[in-house]
């Protein structure tokens, strides 16, 4: 049965929009840890392109595999109860990966950072995105442009720490998501549609045998593009231009292109009532290539280099809150669930394709993995039309 809000919390309409993009906010920051450390982390562990994807492919399935979990967990239990927990739990063990002194301790830092980081997104998402919430694609927008926000200045907020302090500073980058984690469980609303299910049961797999599954998959291909991106553009230009490995450039690249990706995700909640949820969510994937191939063939620091890279951004997560909502309008009991699948699964098959990208970059060059990463854009497009061919009402 759809969801009713038994618990309203403290806030509602448009603080609790602004609330949750906050949290996203600082949640997404210290989640970009990784993408800002990667260079030094190589250095420091003398670390090649394979394990180096390994790394993100690690990050990026224990932050997205386990969203349904924590979403059927919430919709069961507590969404401020999960919620905070979830945020708590990223703050404080990936701020710590600066400081790991094996490489062994950044994989169990990334592990368990990263289940933290998967609980808010769910939870998140199905508040944004909730029966009250007058236009709901924009509220799931407003979400995801809050968290693409902070995973756009976290690289350049860690990189100004590291290169003025050190390292070994990192940890104070905790406190933010600490007091964060606070006010999600004092503020956020609760609702309890479903009786308790067993643990055994709360991995809503049965979702990915039908549209939500194609969803899934096409989500996953646009997750790709979008990883090969923040993940191999720093080892691009530090190796193919001979930028430092604490350079600005680094950061300001990654964060012009999630900020553009934030304001897409805002654009697509706008246009989607306006022009339809299908044309706006198909025709930006296709077009998301063109931008992205460009930036391997510019010269680093210009404008036509950052113009190309705020494009590719924003066309890539256009469709990002129209995809949720959609999810959510095909299981209407289950909205968490959902959403984490379309988020979190899409994201764990997205690391493990990257995994096997970082093989390509290292046999036939980072340039061809990078390219051949940004062009499955086009085919999430193709998957994403043949879903809502088959499921018209929801692409209107």
């Amino acid at each position: 049965m759809p969801h009713v809000i038994r618990k309203p919390g403290v806030l509602g309409g448009t603080s609790l929009a602004v609330f949750l993009a906050g949290v996203h906010f600082v949640n997404d920051a210290i989640t970009a840890m990784l993408g800002a450390l990667l260079p030094t982390l190589q250095v420091r562990f003398g670390l090649g392109p394979a394990l180096l994807a390994v790394l993100v492919a690690v990050y990026s399935i224990s932050s997205s595999v386990t969203q349904p979990f924590f979403g059927a967990m919430a919709e069961d239990r507590s969404l401020r109860v999960v919620g905070a927990a979830g945020v708590l739990m990223a703050s404080l063990f990936l701020s710590l990966i600066g400081v790991a002194p094996a490489l062994a301790a950044v994989f169990a830092l990334l592990i368990v950072g990263g289940m933290g980081a998967a609980a808010l997104h769910p939870v998140g998402t199905a508040v944004a995105g909730g029966p009250t919430v007058p236009n709901r694609t924009l509220g799931v927008g407003l979400f995801t442009a809050g968290g693409m926000a902070g995973f756009a200045l976290g690289p350049v907020l860690i990189l100004s720490v590291v290169s003025a302090f050190g390292v070994e500073v990192t940890p104070w980058l905790m406190v933010p998501g600490v007091l964060f984690a606070v006010l999600v469980f004092l503020l956020l609303p609760d609702w309890e549609p479903h009786g308790r299910r067993p643990l055994r049961t709360l991995f809503r797999f049965r979702l990915l045998r039908g549209p939500i599954g194609g969803l899934t998959l096409a989500t996953s291909l646009a997750s790709l593009a979008f990883m090969t991106f923040t993940s191999s553009m720093p080892l691009w230009l530090v190796r193919e231009h001979g930028v430092a490995a604490d350079a600005g450039l680094l950061g300001w690249t990654l964060a012009v292109f999630s900020l553009a990706a934030g304001l897409g995700a805002l654009l697509g909640g706008v246009l989607a009532p306006r022009v339809g949820r299908r044309p706006v969510l198909i025709g930006s994937l296709a077009a998301a290539p063109v931008p992205l191939i460009a930036i391997v063939t510019l010269e680093p620091g210009g404008v036509p280099y950052f113009l190309a890279a705020a494009l590719a951004g924003a066309l890539l997560y256009v469709g990002s809150p129209i995809t949720v909502v959609i999810a959510q309008d095909l299981a209407p009991g289950e909205p968490a669930s959902a959403a984490g699948m379309v988020l979190g699964v899409s994201a764990a098959v997205a690391g493990a394709l990257y995994a096997a990208l970082g093989w390509l970059q290292q046999a036939a060059g980072l340039g061809v993995g990078m390219v051949t990463g940004f062009v499955l854009a086009v085919p999430a497009a193709l998957v994403a039309l043949m879903v809502l061919r088959r499921h018209p009402q929801a692409g209107r």
